[in-house]
């Protein structure tokens, strides 16, 4: 947990960060490397700084200085992150990534790099999201973060730009959620109960050690209760179990992690987004639709996994990952019902070595990703406040009236990739890449008429992209780079399946989106003052770019449509440091998105802002530990964000502080972390999300006011492991 109170108002931030462009956001490493972190403490000692390591490269652990593009490694702060209730608490404070909160438990919280992701309107979009290494995005782009293992997590891996060379269906990088190591204790367990105003109530337990040669991590969470906003009551229960069995050297055993997890959410209810009068007027209402049609969801997966991990001699490895999941998810939305009965798996593969070329040391990394989908959909109409019979609606105040759709939706897509590195002198390193992705869609109606004809298809969108980069190494702590990069991404099945005419099948005129990238960065470590420092400047041009939008009588059904061309410059910085007792981090991320070439009908949209993204946004903190206690604190402050593509009205900017103090108590063998926090501390109304394009003036879902929050968490002390 951290304390940084930046100066100035948000309009002033894009100066105030030029000038301080040392002001850089943090690689923070792993367990082993530049800090240890004590679950759910603030604590933290300075350690060395050479072994920071990064393995969402598709080819290794790698330095990050060693690699030609953007990344960022991330604890969860403890103050930002103090429930761990959503994937957007683990991201704060990283360059390039913009969290927008609905404060809706029926829909996931947005997560966007670059711009890419923002038009969501559930899940996360336009980024590739893993766990462990393994892919939790569906092969559609698609991914539900109800499922992420938010309590289990240790850190965060972000490789922002155009990853499509690396990990394919994605546009604006890759999102990394690694899990806890195993404790050296045979059984380490821990517990923790929060709770606050406008809050749920999160209770967690679980148990972590090592048992011979196995390693295991479990845990359960339940949240039960009201959020910030009217009708948003949820109940819902996580699990996660981690084995491990490492490969021990000179075995033929390889190594081996199982994986699983269970999420059964068996209430969440949508608020939707309203209007800024009704925010102006009561920012805890919900939309009087969604209420009316009882919004929301019901959702249970279960998600499976298998890595096997094999040595070939000292040069080279062999890397396989197994995966399969089922979900199923009743949505009563405003406009229709829809249920989803889902199964989905896929394989990966990486083989990595080294060697040489002449006097010239060369890295080499081949695979391939095949993943499957099978979704079986109904949707229905929303009668639940039908007064009169009608045709659609025979039994009036019913959740279910009669069947629109009822169709199996099939998404398969391969994609082989392959990368090489070339050392063209001791400190200069070459890459290249290509990937080759084929991700074909099929619709299978079942609901066929004599005035409802046969809607099933298919369609296949191809995409070969390649990538360049550069890195020269300016000292042995430094590296300056450059990157040329290309990105692909599919409509997902819920984007091609909603057609403006309300027709099943698939939409033949939406495409996909195509992007290229220019970057150029630094990172390094100074190690004299324990400062972990990166800066990088890009440009992105996108053709096909898709957009949300709504059409008027629609309930607030999405739609979407592809923009001809548009651009994206910006720059981001970041840095963290320990000095002694003090430690202090920051992210600086500026975002000029234009559209250059948009028409929707006979309205040119050519140099509007793309909605949904700040230009300007700064997220920080800092820790001060004295006598064993721990004040700390955030600040997240931002520009105002257009909320529809004619930059019509905007949602207002945010400067937004959070306070907290902690202490960890160690009682017989037992570690006790009360902390008491208070986040948005001076009461600011903004707005944690907006729904880019709505009709109605329905932009704005409200962000909670000032919120108290009390936590008490308990473990064994790790001081007892050998």
């Amino acid at each position: 947990m951290r304390l940084f109170v930046p100066r100035g108002r948000a309009r002033l931030l894009a100066p105030v960060a030029l000038l301080a462009a040392s002001a850089l956001h943090a690689q923070v490493p792993a367990r082993d490397t530049a800090r240890t972190v004590t679950r759910d403490s603030a604590r933290t000692r300075p350690a060395t700084l050479e072994g920071v390591r990064v393995t969402a490269t598709r080819e290794g652990p790698r330095a990050p200085i060693e690699l030609p593009y953007a990344v960022t490694l991330t604890r969860p702060d403890a103050l930002a992150a103090a429930r761990r209730q959503g994937v957007d608490e683990l991201l704060f404070a990283v360059p390039g990534v913009a969290l927008a909160n609905r404060q809706n438990p029926a829909q996931d919280p947005r997560v966007s790099i670059r711009g890419f992701g923002a038009r969501s309107a559930f899940g996360v979009r336009g980024v590739r999201v893993l766990q462990d290494g393994v892919p939790l995005t569906l092969p559609d782009g698609q991914t539900p973060v109800d499922v992420v293992d938010v309590e289990g997590a240790d850190r965060v891996e972000v490789v922002r730009g155009s990853a499509s060379s690396l990990y394919g269906n994605a546009a604006g990088g890759v999102i990394d959620v690694r899990s806890a190591s195993p404790s050296e204790l045979p059984v380490a367990p821990f517990a923790r109960v929060l709770g606050g105003g406008s809050v749920p109530t999160i209770t967690a337990a679980g148990a972590g050690g090592t048992l011979g040669p196995l390693g295991y991590t479990s845990s359960v969470t339940r949240i039960v209760g009201h959020g910030y906003r009217d009708y948003s009551d949820q109940r819902a229960t996580r699990a996660a179990l981690r084995l491990l069995h490492p490969h021990a050297e000179g075995s033929a055993l390889p190594g081996l992690t199982i994986a699983a997890r269970l999420s059964d959410v068996d209430r969440a209810e949508s608020p939707g987004a309203i209007t800024r009068a009704q925010m102006d007027t009561n920012p805890r209402s919900a939309d009087p639709l969604s209420v009316r049609k009882q919004a929301g969801k019901t959702v249970r997966q279960g998600d499976l996994a298998l890595t096997v991990t094999q040595p070939l001699g000292n040069r080279a490895s062999l890397d396989a990952t197994v995966y399969g999941s089922v979900r199923t998810l009743d949505n009563p939305l405003t406009f229709n019902v829809v249920h989803v009965g889902r199964s989905s798996g896929g394989v990966t593969t990486r083989l990595s070595s080294t060697g040489s070329l002449g006097s010239h040391a060369v890295r080499l990394a081949a695979g391939g990703d095949l993943q499957w989908q099978n979704d079986d959909r109904q949707e229905y109409e929303a009668c639940i406040d039908a007064a009169t019979p009608t045709a659609a609606c025979p039994v009036v105040k019913t959740q279910r009236g009669n069947l629109r759709k009822n169709q199996r939706e099939l998404v398969s897509s391969v994609g082989p990739f392959v990368r090489g590195e070339l050392a063209l002198a001791p400190s200069l390193l070459a890459s290249a890449g290509v990937r080759a992705d084929a991700v074909r869609f099929r619709v299978k109606d079942r609901l066929i008429t004599g005035t409802n004809p046969d809607d099933s298809g298919d369609r296949t969108l191809h995409a070969v992209s390649p990538a360049f980069g550069l890195v020269w190494r300016t000292t042995p702590l430094a590296s300056l780079y450059g990157t040329v990069s290309t990105s692909f991404e599919t409509p997902t099945t819920t984007e091609l399946g909603n057609k403006p005419d309300g027709s099943a099948g698939i939409n033949p005129d939406l495409k996909p989106q195509r992007a290229l990238s220019l970057e150029l960065g630094a990172k390094g470590l100074l190690p004299s003052g324990g400062v972990r420092w990166e800066v990088a400047a890009f440009q992105t041009g996108a053709r096909d770019e898709l957009v949300p939008f709504d059409i008027p009588g629609g309930a607030g059904r999405r739609y979407y449509r592809n923009a001809g061309r548009t651009t994206r410059r910006g720059a981001e910085a970041g840095a963290e440091a320990d000095v002694g007792p003090l430690t202090v981090h920051a992210a600086y991320s500026y975002s000029r998105f234009r559209y250059v070439d948009y028409l929707v009908g006979t309205t040119s949209y050519a140099g509007k802002r793309i909605p949904g993204v700040p230009e300007s946004a700064l997220a920080a903190g800092a820790s001060y530990r004295l006598a064993g206690f721990t004040l700390s604190g955030t600040a997240d402050v931002a520009t105002a964000v257009y909320v529809d593509d004619a930059n019509s009205t905007q949602a207002n900017g945010r400067t937004i502080f959070g306070l907290a103090v902690s202490n960890t108590i160690g009682v017989g063998g037992v570690r006790l972390a009360p902390l008491v926090a208070v986040q948005n501390l001076t009461g600011v109304r903004s707005a944690g999300s907006v729904s880019v394009n709505a009709t109605g003036g329905k932009f704005f879902e409200p962000a909670p006011g000032r919120t108290l929050l009390v936590r008490m968490a308990l473990s064994r002390d790790q001081g007892d492991a050998p």
